[in-house]
């Protein structure tokens, strides 16, 4: 059996409006394969974590209210399109079935 633990410690900058701290993302792995072959093994080394870094960033309102407009068109736009394609599928179906009237009194007059 291979037995394998990964223990891996992120350094992290946060920044936000009112506090600038300094920490670590802690995880655990394990991972075990069985193996038949008496010259498999695992991988040893060293692995380097790089920093990562969580900023917070105020955007100017004039870019909120373009985003704001941007979905809101969005919305519009598919429902309109849906408005649309539900109304072209109840024409259809009001079609075949006044159709469907119209035959079979056309059957019944003569």
């Amino acid at each position: 059996m291979l037995f394998q633990y990964f223990i891996t410690a992120a350094p992290t900058k946060l920044h936000t409006s009112g506090v600038s701290v300094y920490m670590h993302q802690f995880s655990v792995t394990e991972q075990w394969v069985v193996s038949n072959k008496k010259s498999s093994h695992g991988v040893s080394g060293i692995f380097i974590k790089l920093m990562v870094r969580v900023r917070e960033e105020h955007m100017p309102l004039s870019v909120f209210l373009v985003r704001l407009c941007g979905i809101i068109g969005g919305i519009f736009l598919s429902s309109d399109n849906l408005h649309i394609l539900i109304g072209y599928f109840v024409d259809i179906i009001y079609c075949r079935f006044r159709l469907g009237a119209d035959q079979s009194k056309e059957v019944s007059q003569y």
